[in-house]
């Protein structure tokens, strides 16, 4: 083990140490998300199941609570919610990747994981990013000595070298396929495809798709996956023009495009979305939620999880020793050409004492006094008949307040923390209702210092994350339609393995 990998493991050790002994750092933290024993974490890496487990890596600074020297965390479920520490996987210190490891994916490949990342170096002028792999047990991982296993000489045409990264990896047919993302001459990305007999020595093919009608600067984080039969890529554009009929918000999105992947031409068409008439959509519409990653399962699902936090409005409070944290896993599928998105089956477990209610017309309404946050609420709209007002839902305690706001007249849903602990400088989020259709349920789940939103069983999200001084604070319904509006409220408390 290099000194380095050996110091971050030994900081990730204090950190576990400090955990186990303070309840108030307990208490701080999300009950069923994943978040670092401590230090700072960013993209979810190498989202795989192998040797019957789960496995999550993620970009991970362990010395503070701000971005530094990427390195890879790693840690393991069985459930999705419950998650086992491991060892820091890799560290940045090796002569391929000593400015960083960045994000990648992982796969099994003859019984050994198979770690594929992106190394950062400086050739003297400027960081440069090349493909890097580390094959390990499920415990260990070591750096292959041929590292790098792609660079820049592999793409046959001039591209920004300081922009080439974010592998994703997978086997079809015998054969090991690749994408990354790269900044064009133009300054748009673009994801490049690669083919591999053996998972080391790589072949360029060509471009897969880019980014097209002036939509983004340069891509990250590319993830490719076969939906209920639809070839579906999923990735992270920066530097987007926020258009509120087609979704998009400025700074940093993450969309999903439908089509077909041709792998004779290596090359992917788009279809038409049906949510906003243009060919790609957003994943989820709230303000934190980024570089999503998917992986299948051996019992067909498609699980995605990503980062619930923004670049652009960093929020986490100045005495936290933890910094970013995962979402829910979903259960992704396509309906009607449509991406839905549900909490993984494995979340149903955790929710305990159901209680069933309702909110009268123009009756606000306590559902829960002082109570920890870590909750479903579910809003049954299938009864109102006229489908007009709003419908508020409210977290508040001591001047601190965060709210979700339902609107039928606008069509629109809204997200307000500008009151809470630490708003930061995207204070709230409004965003079109896409639900072709009928409004019929609305579930929130509360964890702590997030709100994850699922319309009309996933066919549209909404992820925020906030912070108050207090663990308990008061669940709120305001009914401002003109009809009674039914609810169901589930405590979630952990299930041990």
């Amino acid at each position: 083990m290099s000194k380095l990998l050996s110091d971050a493991q030994n900081k990730q050790n204090e950190f576990l140490d400090k955990l186990t002994s303070s309840k108030e750092l307990q208490n701080q933290r999300p009950v069923f998300h994943f978040a670092t024993p401590g230090g700072w974490c960013n993209d979810p890496n190498g989202f795989s199941q192998f040797n019957g487990k789960i496995h999550l890596f993620y970009q991970y600074h362990p010395y503070s609570i701000q971005w530094g020297p990427m390195h890879w965390g790693h840690a393991v479920s069985e459930d999705f919610l419950n998650w086992q520490n491991e060892n820091v996987a890799l560290a940045p210190d090796s002569e391929s990747d000593c400015k960083g490891c960045f994000s990648g994916t992982a796969l099994e490949h003859n019984g050994k994981h198979y770690l594929f990342y992106t190394g950062v170096v400086n050739n003297g002028k400027a960081d440069i990013q090349n493909q890097c792999l580390a094959i390990g047990d499920g415990k260990e991982y070591k750096k292959i000595s041929s590292n790098p296993i792609l660079t820049s000489s592999h793409i046959p045409f001039e591209f920004n070298i300081e922009h080439f990264r974010d592998p994703k990896v997978w086997k079809k047919d015998g054969k090991f396929f690749m994408v990354c993302v790269i900044k064009q001459k133009n300054d748009c990305g673009a994801m490049v495809m690669f083919e591999s007999s053996d998972a080391e020595n790589w072949t360029y093919k060509g471009i897969l798709d880019s980014s097209k009608d002036g939509f983004s600067k340069m891509w990250e984080c590319p993830d490719v996956s076969v939906i209920d039969g639809k070839d579906v890529l999923i990735f992270s554009p920066q530097e987007v023009n926020e258009n509120y009929e087609l979704g998009f918000h400025d700074g940093n999105n993450s969309v999903y495009v439908t089509g077909k992947l041709d792998y004779h031409n290596f090359s992917f068409k788009r279809e038409v979305r049906s949510e906003n008439n243009y060919t790609a959509a957003l994943v989820d519409y709230g303000i934190d939620f980024y570089a999503p990653e998917t992986t299948k399962l051996s019992d067909g699902r498609i699980i995605m999880i990503g980062w619930m936090q923004a670049w652009e409005s960093y929020i986490t409070p100045e005495n936290y020793s933890w910094s970013g944290m995962m979402t829910l896993p979903r259960e992704l599928s396509i309906k009607n050409n449509r991406l839905y998105q549900k909490p993984v089956r494995e979340f149903e477990l955790w929710k305990k004492d159901k209680v069933l209610g309702e909110c009268k017309v123009s009756e606000k309404i306590i559902i829960a006094n002082n109570y920890k946050r870590s909750f479903e609420l579910d809003l049954d709209f299938s009864a109102l008949e006229n489908q007009k007002g709003s419908v508020k839902v409210i977290l508040e305690k001591n001047k601190q307040r965060v709210y979700f706001k339902i609107d039928l007249d606008e069509e629109s849903i809204f997200f307000d923390r500008s009151t809470s602990l630490r708003p930061g400088a995207i204070k709230d989020r409004r965003a079109k209702l896409r639900i072709d259709g009928k409004l019929s349920s609305v579930k929130i789940i509360v964890d702590t210092c997030s709100m994850e939103v699922f319309i009309n069983e996933g066919i549209q999200t909404f992820t925020n994350s906030f912070f108050f001084s207090d663990l308990d604070s008061d669940l709120v319904i305001e009914n401002s339609t003109s009809e009674k509006l039914k609810y169901g409220f589930y405590k979630v408390e952990q299930q041990k393995n």
